[in-house]
């Protein structure tokens, strides 16, 4: 797997933890995790079989949040990551099946 496709990945980790996108009273509930544990996956996403528990889950709750929760911040999407929804959503899923696939 290509650089390429983790840039995406981690940025979308990053928007996650430090971006708007995320109220701090509702952030563990929504990703079962701390903001600082999410913060702490930033930049570590790479081969998914090399992964831990926690930048799996850090991940699926970036991707699956930026993506479908309503946080009303879709204008700052761009100032965040560089991919469009439509290509985070590419990302994960091929990020995923590698994992699967080893």
């Amino acid at each position: 797997m290509g650089q390429d496709l983790y840039k995406p990945l981690n940025e979308a980790l990053a928007a996650a933890a430090r971006g708007p996108f995320f109220p701090d009273w509702e952030f563990e509930s929504l990703f079962g995790l701390s903001r600082a544990e999410v913060a702490a996956a930033v930049g570590s996403i790479a081969e998914p079989t090399n992964s831990t528990h926690a930048q799996r889950v850090a991940l699926a709750g970036a991707v699956t949040n930026l993506l479908g929760y309503p946080h009303g911040c879709e204008a700052d999407w761009a100032g965040w990551l560089s991919v469009s929804p439509a290509d985070l959503e590419i990302a994960y899923a091929t990020w995923q099946a590698a994992s699967h696939a080893a």
